[in-house]
């Protein structure tokens, strides 16, 4: 199966024999990017398995067949350009951005830790400690701890109540048995999407990725594919107290399931009026007119499963209360059409939208890593083609009414600092 479109940006799809779906985008550049991306994530994860994607992102570096941590970080480094490896809920990724002549080397680095892993059992036990310490980080970070907080409150059955990271009983208890079984039944082929943005033929990527990752076998039989429970969040408040913080945060969670394409589109116009830019209605009532904050924004997550608005502000205790209902009266404002939204805020916002497009298109990371993301939540490359077609026919109404659908009933988390008895 092949696809081939010239008109905004040259790629072709391909997929092996083995299932990888290989997608290459041909520019004119001097550096080539490389994304691999895994179909797994923490919401394939079963509660015993929390933190289980995560762990073996960092085993995977680990130690293989014919090379052990150290060298695994020197074939790399040696590329001269930037690696890197993230899990978030849906997926596991690995980069690695360089000059176009390092591309074979770093391809074979990468199908080397992804199919040969050996998860040797000293290094299990230093990075079962890394992954401890990175958790107690999350802890001290009130940011990170208030996104974490606010996720349990929300969530009854969804794997969103769970943080990707997992949690500090399941990393002590994980073994090395646990580890190679959910790894070689999840880390196959099927799952696995590759990117690559590079001046090379399109043939030429085919020839390197075949070459060095055609081999890898498909292990599939007989797995059965997991149900992914989606859930509206709760519509509740609650305070948490944390030791020794400076500053106290707020945060709001909306979900946003069952939207049309057309929806979500306006609800990202409304999410870049509401807290994106330093001219959005929170950010001019809460920082500009007041000076109540530094921090103040508001991000949304259109992810099939995930779906997610949020708007996070850290203030001084003594300004809580004050941030809060500035936030709260703001929304009701744009739901009851008291804050106006005229033609041209829209058409700004709409041209704000483009210019970030552009800008991806503009990078070759950010292109592979965009090409990347769209293949896995199943949805075309040049998939931003019609959604600037659909961004046209966005008006002032259809921004009342998804905000009026979808900023309602919150989960709301308040941190303050606990004080000495």
């Amino acid at each position: 199966m092949t696809h081939m479109n010239t008109r905004v940006f040259d790629y072709k799809e391909h997929r092996l024999k083995n299932g990888i779906n290989l997608v290459s985008i041909k520019r004119d550049t001097r550096l080539f990017c490389i994304n691999i991306g895994i179909n797994i994530g923490a919401i394939n994860e079963k509660i015993s398995e929390k933190g289980i994607c995560h762990f073996i992102e960092h085993m995977l570096f680990k130690g293989t067949k014919k090379r052990d941590n150290n060298q695994i970080n020197y074939d790399l480094e040696k590329c001269g350009g930037n690696y890197d490896a993230y899990t978030n809920y849906t997926s596991t990724v690995f980069s690695v951005t360089a000059l176009a002549e390092e591309l074979e080397s770093s391809v074979e680095v990468l199908s080397d830790i992804l199919i040969n892993s050996t998860f040797p059992k000293n290094e299990l036990e230093k990075e079962r400690g890394v992954i401890l310490s990175e958790i107690k980080s999350c802890i001290d970070d009130i940011e990170d701890y208030s996104f974490s907080k606010v996720h349990s409150l929300a969530f009854e059955k969804s794997p969103l109540k769970y943080d990707v990271i997992g949690s500090e009983k399941n990393i002590k208890m994980f073994t090395r048995k646990q580890l190679l079984k959910f790894y070689k039944e999840n880390y196959i082929p099927s799952r696995c999407i590759i990117a690559v943005v590079s001046p090379y033929e399109h043939d030429k990527i085919k020839e390197i990725i075949e070459r060095y990752f055609g081999d890898w076998n498909n292990k599939t039989v007989g797995k059965k594919k997991e149900v992914i429970i989606t859930e509206r969040n709760k519509s509740i408040e609650k305070i948490s107290y944390k030791n020794n913080i400076e500053q106290n945060t707020l945060i709001y969670l909306y979900t946003f399931y069952g939207l049309t394409r057309e929806e979500e589109i306006a609800l990202d116009i409304l999410n870049h009026k509401l807290g994106v830019s330093a001219n959005s209605i929170l950010f001019r009532a809460l920082r500009e007119e007041r000076g109540l904050a530094y921090d103040i924004y508001s991000e949304m997550d259109a992810t099939e499963f995930i779906k997610t608005l949020y708007i996070y502000t850290a203030v001084e205790e003594s300004n809580v209360w004050e941030a809060k209902k500035i936030i709260e009266e703001s929304i009701e404002k744009i739901k009851n059409r008291k804050i106006i939204l005229e033609e041209k805020d829209i058409n700004l916002m709409k041209k704000i939208i483009k210019t970030s497009i552009a800008a991806i298109l503009e990078d070759s990371s950010g292109l592979c890593n965009y090409a990347l993301n769209q293949k896995l939540m199943n949805k075309r490359i040049d998939g931003f083609i019609e959604d600037l077609k659909k961004l046209d026919y966005i008006s002032v109404e259809d921004i009342y009414k998804v905000a009026q659908k979808v900023l309602i009933e919150p989960t709301v988390h308040i941190l303050m600092n606990k004080k000495a008895d």
